[in-house]
């Protein structure tokens, strides 16, 4: 299925539309290009997990003078839209990111895409492929919509959400995208994202959170956790 399609709009209406879908949606954007803080040297390729229109990437290579952005999206339609916005700085590949090799890289970023795959094992997978492909020092910055742990703290983030669906499209058109939604996406705990990026090789940051929407950033250490102390074991 296409992400228009997903969404219930026209591949034309997915940049105007994607605002009165998710809360806080440029400002998410935003903290997410704020996150390549993390990163420690100047970037030339950035790997884009779910590219959609190109709008984060479009971000990040503002801010990554020099760059240029390898996307991947299973869905044609959407990266001909990112190719038009980017032009030669990206080389689109039309796959999915559970199958499709990931070249070496020096950033990963994803957003609004991650929630696609369905089953913890699945994700954790994914995170070391993308551990892999991350030079030393290299940042993973995912952004999406990942629930609190606390079932009151939960049901009030998805009122939250259905408020801010209502604007638009009333409250029976906000309900029915949420169900829409629920038998279709998978949304993980923040803990459970950290814990499955942690156990990938990666220290993890929680670059930005509200509601239920956050951004973390997770960079690949230039020496793993432990290798010093077991080379100076090794040596006495």
């Amino acid at each position: 299925m296409s992400v228009a399609s997903h969404l219930g709009i026209k591949t034309t209406e997915y940049d105007r539309q994607i605002l009165t879908f998710i809360p806080h949606y440029d400002e998410i954007l935003d903290q997410a290009v704020g996150a390549l803080a993390a990163l420690d040297r100047p970037a030339k390729v950035v790997l884009d997990l779910g590219t959609g229109s190109g709008a984060l990437a479009a971000r990040c290579l503002a801010r990554l003078r020099g760059a240029r952005v390898v996307g991947i999206d299973g869905d044609e339609a959407m990266l001909a839209m990112a190719v038009k916005r980017l032009g030669g700085k990206l080389t689109p590949v039309v796959g999915y990111f559970e199958n499709t090799p990931f070249p070496a890289c020096d950033v990963i970023t994803a957003s609004f895409s991650l929630h696609h795959v369905p089953e913890p094992a699945v994700k954790a997978k994914i995170f070391r492929k993308a551990f892999a492909a991350l030079r030393p020092g290299g940042v993973l910055v995912d952004a999406d919509c990942m629930v609190a742990a606390d079932p009151a703290l939960r049901a009030r983030h998805h009122d939250l959400w259905h408020r801010h669906l209502a604007v638009a499209h009333g409250p029976a058109g906000a309900r029915k995208f949420l169900r829409a939604w629920a038998g279709e996406d998978t949304y993980f705990p923040l803990e459970l994202e950290m814990s499955l990026l942690r156990d990938a090789g990666f220290v993890v940051d929680v670059a930005w959170r509200k509601d239920g929407f956050a951004v973390l950033a997770a960079t690949r250490p230039r020496r793993r956790p432990g290798a010093a102390r077991r080379r100076s074991s090794a040596a006495r």
